[in-house]
């Protein structure tokens, strides 16, 4: 298991036993009459581009660069599109293959913020936190490669910023909906894929996790 480093806020919700929800898995009911599923259950904060830069933009148009999180992988997206999905404190907190594949990178960073930025302020005021919390939380960025394209998938702490672990072994091929990671409280998931796919959620739906997004 990979896992960022646990901070101060995280040891005291293990104290009060608060992290504990957050960690368990359910049986979850995954759409097979879809290409790809969600990892996740959230909102749909943002649908965005990436552009010839390879940049994330944001629904306020502030950049994030993709290479910070998966490396020399972030040239397969060049010229794609990504979903923005945010978790509340309330939601499921583990996450799911979106179809079948298998890992073939992964990079963990730690963080910059000693207090974690909170993804939530965003929706919730209309506040720009988006690409202050990608740069200075801490993260898990992946890559998931599929029969005909890759996908990215980049776990962003919010609020318990350093409590995020990831459970797969790079190489092995996963069925869609196999749970392969979780995070503590709030979150915010980044999942990078084709731009020819075809969007089957706008902004501001509410996924449950397995939920059929793309075709």
């Amino acid at each position: 298991m990979l896992s960022t480093k646990n901070s101060l806020i995280g040891r005291f919700a293990d104290s009060l036993r608060i992290n504990k929800r957050f960690h368990k898995h359910k049986r979850i009911r995954v759409d097979e009459d879809s290409l790809i599923v969600s990892p996740v259950e959230a909102k749909v904060a943002h649908i965005g581009e990436i552009n010839e830069q390879g940049e994330l933009l944001s629904k306020r148009d502030k950049k994030v660069l993709l290479k910070n999180f998966i490396g020399d992988y972030a040239g397969e997206f060049v010229g794609e599109r990504y979903f923005n999905f945010y978790l509340n404190p309330f939601n499921t907190h583990f996450w799911i293959t979106p179809c079948e594949g298998r890992f073939v990178y992964t990079q963990k960073n730690e963080g910059k913020s000693v207090l974690p930025v909170f993804i939530g302020l965003e929706n919730i005021l209309g506040v720009e936190m988006f690409s202050k919390a990608v740069k200075r939380n801490a993260s898990i960025g992946s890559v998931f490669e599929t029969r005909e394209f890759p996908l990215a998938m980049i776990a962003v702490g919010s609020l318990n910023v350093n409590r995020i672990h990831v459970n797969y072994e790079e190489g092995e091929v996963y069925e869609k909906g196999h749970p392969c990671g979780y995070f503590s409280i709030g979150s915010s998931m980044l999942l990078c894929f084709p731009r020819y796919l075809k969007v089957l959620v706008e902004k501001g739906h509410t996924l449950r996790i397995g939920q059929r997004i793309l075709i």
